[in-house]
Parts: C-alpha cells; structure tokens; sequence
C-alpha cells in the first residue's frame, strides 16, 4: 500500500509517497480501506516541524479520514462488520506509526466513529476534526446559547464554516468575518447571515469592532470564537458585551496579542485558550459532540463543504493549495 512520510529534516520538500505492507487488524482492531482524508492545517504544521506533536525521520502524517472496514481480526470478534462505514476520531491514534495519508490502516476500534449515512464516502473524511473543533469551542468551552450573538473569525475556513453552521443550528447569531468580499459572498451563500470583510490595513480590527456593534444594535458580542490572535485582538475586546467571552482557538496571526488587562477587568470579559484536544479528551465531552454532530448531518443542519479535492499521488498541490490559505471548506485527499 502507499503512504504518505517525512523524511529528515522535516518540512514540505521532505514528504515522499511510500510502499509499505499492509497491516493485518491485531485484536481489538479491525481494516479501513481509507476513502477520503481531511487535510488540516495541523498536517503542515507537523510536517513544518511547527505542530505540538513533533515528527521523526520516517514520521507518517495524517490526523483524520474516513472508510470501509474490510478486515476483521483473527479472531473475528469486532463491534463492526465488513463494509461498515466509518471515521477516525482525530488525536485517537498514534500519527507517527498510523497517520491517515495512505490507502490503509489498521485501527483500535475506540478510534473509530461510525460516519453519517447522509454524507457521501468522498466527503466523510471532512467532518471531524473541523466539527469537533467548532462543537467543543463553541458549546464546550464557549457556553454558547441559543439567541446569543458570536463572532467566527476566519469564518471561511472549514472550521469556521463548521462553527457557523452550529451557531445556526442551536439558534444563536453568527457574525462570520473574513478578508475578501469574494469570501464573503460565499459564506453568505452557506448560510452566514452577517458577514464581515475584515479591513487588511485596520490591524487592530477597531473598523470591524464598529460593525458588530451595528450588527448587534449596540450589545456587542457575546462570544467570539478566533482562529487568528495577534494585534487583531484589540477590536475583539472592544466588540465585546459586558461579561463576553473570547475563546482563541487558532494563531494564523503569530505577533503578540494587544490586549489591555484593564479592559478585560472593567468589561467582565473571560478569555481561554482552546484546543480540539480538550473535548476529545474528555468523554462525556467527546459523546455529547458526537451525537449532536451526526444528528446535525442526519437532519440536514449541518453539511461538509469541500473546497478542493487531489489524489494521494498529487499530495503536493494539495499541500501547496492549504499554504496559500485561499480555498473555502476542506481540502480533502484521495487515495
């Protein structure tokens, strides 16, 4: 079978297509025949060396997918049968021996999430880490509930475009931001009902501060879920309501954040740190996501929006396209 590894030192010039033997399921385990791969910017950063989880010299790569089980252990004991079709819980699985950029693997079966029947094979691969990002921010660490006003930055991405579809989904108001009216026309078409273009030469976002506040007749923000850091954090303070929350959820912009101890004092306001890992860490937490996740795809709420799909062997444009930082939704690979 073909996977994708790092070779050393690790970066995007060092990733090469391998043949390795296919794993035989261990007990407890059972065969995925991997049918689609969610690229996240997680994978480009673990193969920049610039991830949390650090790769070795003929590290795979991968932290999530969806397939068909076609192979049960030895033993024939499993939870799943043949011809099942399901999902790798993301961070569940050891990425160095078992990442997800190949056309197999052989899985624990508590790594496995049976994936939606609504959603098509090519597509199933798309959901989980965006989706579990966005449940666990919004709802777990956000508190979000429903009629609250929440601002999505970097909205166009797949987990923005996910945490915009829950917000809608529990009945909260999401005010999605982006850089491009281009971007914005879009995420409107998908659902967003207040879209915000952010200005490149406002730093401080103090021009899209004024703009929630117009969006909200003057409240502000309840919650912002903000995959960007940097200086732009000033105008999320400012766009905040009195005892608001800001949950940082990326660093696209990597400069120190501006924000003034006073203000988060005088405002009341709550600002976290969050990461995927603290809902997947956390069963009842990691369930509660599940559920609501699947029924959200069953009932038609919820829906994975692909920007661009490439095959294992054109694994370089794919990552060549997620670096630009261009596409809207998921790039998805497949084998």
């Amino acid at each position: 079978m073909k996977a994708l590894s790092i070779s050393s030192p690790p970066n995007l010039d060092s990733l090469e297509l391998i043949e390795q033997d296919q794993p035989a399921p261990l007990p407890g385990q059972v065969g995925v025949r991997i049918r689609s791969i969610g690229l996240n910017r997680g994978d480009l950063l673990f193969c920049q060396n610039r991830y949390f989880i650090k790769p070795n010299p003929g590290s795979r790569l991968g932290f999530e997918a969806a397939g068909i089980v076609d192979a049960l252990p030895a033993d024939g004991k499993s939870n799943f049968k043949l011809g099942d079709k399901v999902a790798l819980c993301p961070m569940s699985f050891d990425v160095h021996s078992q990442g997800t950029l190949a056309e197999y693997g052989a899985y624990n079966e508590a790594s496995l999430i049976p994936s939606p029947d609504s959603v098509p094979d090519e597509h199933c691969g798309a959901i989980w880490m965006a989706y579990f990002t966005a449940w666990g921010g919004l709802i777990e660490a956000g508190g979000l509930k429903p009629g609250e006003n929440v601002v999505i930055t970097a909205a166009s991405s797949s987990v923005g475009i996910a945490a915009t579809q829950i917000a809608n989904m529990i009945g909260a108001n999401p005010i999605a931001t982006t850089t491009s009216q281009e971007k914005a026309e879009i995420l409107s078409q998908l659902g967003a009902p207040h879209v915000i273009v952010q200005d490149r030469d406002d730093e401080a976002n103090l021009k899209y501060a004024e703009e929630v506040m117009s969006i909200t007749q003057g409240k502000g923000s309840d919650l912002v879920f903000d995959a960007v850091a940097g200086p732009g954090t000033h105008g999320l303070v400012k766009a905040s309501t009195r005892g608001g929350r800001i949950v940082i959820q990326g660093m696209l912009d990597r400069r120190p954040m501006d924000i003034h101890a006073g203000v988060l004092m005088k405002r009341l306001l709550t600002l976290k740190g969050y990461t995927v890992d603290q809902t997947l860490e956390q069963e009842q937490q990691k369930q509660r996501a599940i559920t609501a996740i699947r029924r959200g795809f069953s009932e038609g709420h919820l829906q994975a929006v692909i920007a661009q799909s490439f095959s294992l062997s054109d694994y370089q444009s794919a990552f060549s396209t997620l670096s630009l930082n261009k596409h809207i939704g998921k790039i998805i690979i497949t084998p």
